[in-house]
């Protein structure tokens, strides 16, 4: 989102927004509000999306901070043209410190991948990673997670349990209803 973003584009993501807090009315006292991002299948907006949710929350004056941990196929970092050279899977594998990138003008923080491991779900599993995550929700408003999507491997399983909130994203004429059904079990079970 952006001032050159259509109007109705970024109407629609100030109406998500509006209703992710419409829905978080009832959890006033969590102090931050981590909300995990992710599709059943690549390919259907997750990562977009959560991008411009982040911005939407910075927008308003929250600090915000955005993590890339699609460890498979990160894209946080081609939206944003990062340029860093570690993310989340150097400091959680303990390879090097954690950068963070500040967006210009917003209270907005990103984390990109980093160094893409043979073993993203042992990583995200970690009790490094639930250290990471527990620490960052007492310095943020909101945290959004970027996650792989559900329906395709076990990644996403181990991050939605930090999660205040999933959102899982579908593209419309995209996603079968069958595929996101079975999306929507996984994460009942």
């Amino acid at each position: 989102l952006n001032n050159d973003t259509p109007f109705a584009i970024r109407e629609a993501y100030v109406k998500l927004r509006t209703g992710l807090m419409f829905c978080m009315t009832k959890d006033r006292d969590r102090a931050c509000k981590t909300i995990a991002v992710t599709s059943a299948n690549p390919s259907e907006g997750k990562s977009l999306t959560a991008a411009n949710i982040a911005i939407s929350y910075a927008m308003l004056g929250k600090k915000t901070l955005l993590i890339d941990a699609d460890l498979r196929n990160p894209t946080q970092r081609r939206l944003w043209k990062l340029d860093v050279s570690s993310g989340l899977c150097d400091f959680i594998a303990g390879i090097w410190k954690l950068e963070l990138v500040k967006v210009k003008e917003l209270p907005l923080w990103i984390i990109g991948s980093g160094t893409i491991p043979p073993n993203p779900s042992e990583l995200l599993s970690s009790d490094r990673m639930k250290i990471f995550v527990a620490e960052i929700a007492t310095r943020y408003d909101y945290v959004i997670i970027d996650t792989s999507p559900i329906g395709l491997v076990a990644d996403s399983l181990q991050l939605v349990k930090y999660a205040t909130y999933i959102l899982v994203v579908t593209r419309n004429n995209y996603t079968r209803k069958d595929v996101f059904a079975s999306a929507l079990d996984i994460l009942e079970s």
